[in-house]
């Protein structure tokens, strides 16, 4: 599927989460692609770090191809419909992450719906909207309570959804896993109750990882910096059970540059769908392991590298022919 021909540099596009992980390596792609861009951040100071972290941020905004709206309540009344004006495209990335909070329904589940359905009904009071791309999550097709007992045989579809949230989370990672197939009900609904003139992509990617350019670019970025998150658990295979993660990973990993890639390619190339962003074949503790032995044999004999870790991972069968067959998605191996 070829992209259409047109001056892509006269499609502004607004982005929302661009200081997230995801976010930064879309907006850094969606602007040397050449759009103009509309970026939504909570302050000011986001702008400053953003201009630091990347070049291309930097210069865009001299150049005038991007700008930032600042945004710093995104649930107030209004706030996201009044930075619409003119824009045929809207890319949705900003929800809640798993993290600590004191409530996690009111810090994680509830705000996550909410962000969703209120860039939806802004969207629809906006003309010149054409397109909402939303970021939802592959966990967003099984309840929770399917690591205990998961069905490793059962191919699933992006067209499959969990419905059966019930109760309160004990959990911030039940509680993330919650929010995501909430808001992806909470879109269903939207849409199929106000039928809105644009379209929607909701993609599904299932574990993100990847190099973070944010890092990347941070000169006080330091090794403890990388030892975060998926990151730690991703590097335990290659380093020490220190790292191991206490929850083992649902499948298997998509790179993070083809993550940001289908957001972008989503803008023209592809019709209404919901799309799983995933591939097969990655074990990560063996693979982990290999690139360490292939690309560090030094390091490894050396025990810099002590390969004495290790990273479970729960069997899930994903179809992502749709996504293949609509992005021509170049997997990236990790």
């Amino acid at each position: 599927m070829s992209r259409k021909a047109h001056d892509i540099s006269s499609e502004h596009l607004l982005i929302t989460g661009v200081t997230s992980y995801i976010g930064f390596k879309t907006i850094t792609i969606a602007l040397a692609r050449g759009y103009r861009v509309r970026a939504v951040v909570r302050s000011e100071r986001n702008i400053s770090e953003l201009k630091e972290k990347s070049t291309i941020i930097a210069q865009s905004l001299d150049q005038e191809q991007l700008r930032f709206v600042v945004i710093p309540q995104f649930l107030e009344t209004d706030a996201i419909f009044k930075s619409l004006e003119g824009i045929p495209v809207i890319i949705h990335l900003a929800s809640p992450l798993a993290i600590e909070t004191d409530d996690y329904d009111v810090g994680i589940v509830k705000p996550a719906i909410s962000m969703v359905t209120t860039v939806l009904e802004a969207a629809t009071r906006v003309t010149s909207i054409r397109r909402v791309i939303l970021t939802s999550s592959c966990v967003t097709l099984i309840p929770f309570v399917w690591n205990i007992n998961p069905d490793s045989q059962r191919l699933y579809i992006a067209e499959d959804v969990n419905t059966s949230v019930t109760g309160r989370s004990s959990t911030a990672l039940e509680a993330y896993w919650a929010s995501k197939a909430l808001a992806r009900v909470a879109t269903k609904a939207f849409v199929n109750h106000a039928r809105p003139k644009f379209d929607f992509v909701n993609l599904l990617p299932s574990v993100v990882i990847g190099s973070d350019a944010r890092l990347d670019a941070d000169p006080t970025a330091t090794v403890d910096s990388l030892l975060q998150g998926t990151w730690a658990a991703v590097l335990a295979p290659a380093l020490t059970s220190s790292l191991n993660s206490s929850f083992p990973y649902v499948g298997t990993p998509v790179h993070v540059a083809d993550v940001a890639r289908a957001h972008v390619d989503s803008v023209d190339d592809v019709w209404s769908l919901e799309t799983l962003n995933t591939p097969n074949g990655v074990i990560l503790d063996r693979d982990v392991q290999d690139v360490c032995r292939k690309s560090f044999p030094e390091d490894v004999a050396s025990k810099r590298l002590p390969l004495e870790g290790s990273l479970a991972a729960i069997k899930w069968r994903l179809n992502a022919w749709q996504t293949e067959e609509t992005f021509w998605v170049a997997i990236y191996w990790f």
